[in-house]
């Protein structure tokens, strides 16, 4: 025989079944809301990692047009062709223009907080400048030092580069990849 107090225990029975689901239901959608929210802030911040590595790409790749005609240009000095000579002054201008594009990456790397990969792509940038100040269309002539200096610095910026992008990739990858 079903009495009143079975039926009492019952309903607080399904009642409390039912509240339970409910909370259960909201925990859930909040945790998948905050999971969604941390998958797009990882989504985004790779996406400005990508962002600053076509940066550096656009610089490098002009930088090795640079160093094409520099160490074409120190083969020959003053036998060099003027046409040539005109061409290494006009991958000069364009690589001073480029550099706009290593500014807004050190700039876009400050605003992710990533000071280390900042300083490290500003000394990249500095060798460079280095590199395009020593050897210019102008020069008549390069001494021997300066010939020499020139493969030490094409192999420093190339050793750069690589701990630019060694650290940039390591970065790239979320947290919860790399465990």
């Amino acid at each position: 025989m079903v009495t009143l107090e079975m039926v009492d225990a019952g309903v607080k029975i399904a009642a409390g079944m039912i509240v339970s689901g409910l909370l259960f239901l909201v925990y859930l959608r909040r945790h998948q809301a905050i999971d969604s929210r941390a998958e797009a802030e990882i989504r985004r911040r790779r996406e400005l990692f990508e962002q600053v590595a076509a940066n550096v790409g656009r610089v490098h790749y002009v930088y090795q047009h640079y160093l094409a005609l520099a160490t074409e240009f120190t083969r020959y000095g003053q036998h060099w062709p003027k046409s040539r000579r005109d061409e290494l002054a006009r991958v000069g201008d364009e690589l001073a223009e480029v550099f706009h594009a290593l500014t807004e990456a050190e700039s876009t790397l400050l605003l992710l907080g990533e000071k280390r990969l900042e300083r490290s792509l500003r000394i990249y940038g500095a060798k460079i400048v280095n590199l395009r100040r020593q050897i210019y269309a102008e020069k008549q002539t390069l001494t021997g030092e300066e010939i020499h200096l020139l493969d030490d610095v094409k192999k420093e910026i190339s050793q750069l580069k690589e701990s630019f992008f060694d650290a940039l990739s390591v970065r790239y990858m979320p947290k919860k990849a790399v465990n």
